[in-house]
């Protein structure tokens, strides 16, 4: 009998360890805007994955994709608030957040010289106490940025764009980002802000004449059918964020900050390489489908554009950063 309760005993404690260790795992909601189709989605169940191995199980990314948690707007509010753990957007949605707004200097044209700096400049010191006041005014801290996507390019159903002047006129749908609606007024074009999801019926019924974005947008959002005419000027470089709420994060110990630091990187390689992927694709569905690709004058658009910074230094970020950052990259 006194076999029986040592071994009974032993059993209750190894299911109250096995319990133990089940409450021990972290898990952590990651809402995305991406269909799970897209290449900006493929970061995710990478970066999932290498968590949870790198942990050895003790974290647990549940990947929420084709906005189930909410819009790019709502998921930012979520992590703010705290009822999403992370999300992955673009650096410039942090604009909308307070002491977001500096990041727009991403957004600069002509800022980066590859996506390669794009990257590696993101992640330096030079950006690291722009992510700081972001999470001490806002509670949201971007903690990587890793994913890079197309090199923006300009479509539009009207003419081939070579040079900026030929711009002069045209209505050209832009994301709600200041820089860039500076840049195109510079060049004389008539920036219209619009959701993604409406820019094709935008550009059909002629409320637009075509937009500005990456090859895998064109692509994805089948632009090529009602513009014909695209243009890669490469004039921004940009590349994607991992986002979390702050006080999630300060409750990580260094060693996990730096297991989702990892993960992050491998998981936005997996983004990158799908990026090119599409790339290539993309010129010949653009083959395919009567789109005429103008080589632009790189040299004419740097020109016009090398200025238009200086509407917001000192006063949206800090003056001298874009000095800063570019003298990273000579």
């Amino acid at each position: 009998m006194r076999l029986l309760g040592l071994m009974a005993g032993a059993a209750v404690m190894i299911a109250q360890l096995g319990t133990a260790h089940a409450q021990e795992v972290k898990e952590i909601r990651l809402g995305s805007p991406w269909p799970t189709s897209s290449t900006i989605h493929q970061a995710l169940p990478v970066f999932a994955d290498e968590v949870e191995k790198l942990s050895e199980g003790r974290l647990k990314v549940l990947v929420y994709p084709d906005s189930q948690l909410g819009d790019i707007q709502a998921l930012i509010n979520g992590v703010q608030l705290g009822t999403v753990d992370m999300t992955y957007l673009a650096i410039g949605n942090a604009g909308v957040l307070r002491g977001g707004a500096p990041l727009n200097v991403a957004y600069t044209p002509y800022l980066f010289n590859s996506k390669e700096d794009a990257e590696r400049i993101a992640n330096s010191e030079v950006f690291q106490p722009l992510y700081d006041e972001l999470a001490e005014q806002s509670g949201v801290r971007i903690f990587a940025v890793h994913g890079a996507r197309s090199p923006r390019a300009i479509q539009n159903k009207v003419r081939p764009v070579e040079k900026p002047e030929d711009l002069e006129g045209l209505k050209i749908r832009i994301p709600p980002i200041d820089g860039i609606r500076i840049a195109f007024e510079t060049m004389g074009a008539k920036p219209v802000v619009l959701g993604l999801g409406d820019t094709y019926n935008a550009i059909e019924r002629g409320q637009v004449d075509g937009h500005e974005n990456g090859i895998d947008a064109a692509v994805g959002y089948k632009w090529y059918e009602v513009a014909k005419y695209f243009t890669p000027t490469d004039h921004i470089f940009e590349t994607a964020a991992f986002y979390v709420n702050e006080g999630l994060w300060q409750s990580f110990s260094e060693e996990d900050r730096e297991i989702f630091r990892q993960a992050a990187k491998t998981g936005g390689a997996a983004m990158t390489k799908a990026g090119e992927e599409v790339d290539q694709e993309g010129y010949a569905i653009f083959a395919e489908n009567g789109v005429e690709v103008t080589q632009p004058d790189k040299e004419a658009f740097r020109a016009a554009l090398a200025d238009v910074y200086q509407q917001s230094e000192g006063s949206v970020w800090p003056e001298g950063l874009v000095a800063k950052i570019r003298a990273m990259q000579d």
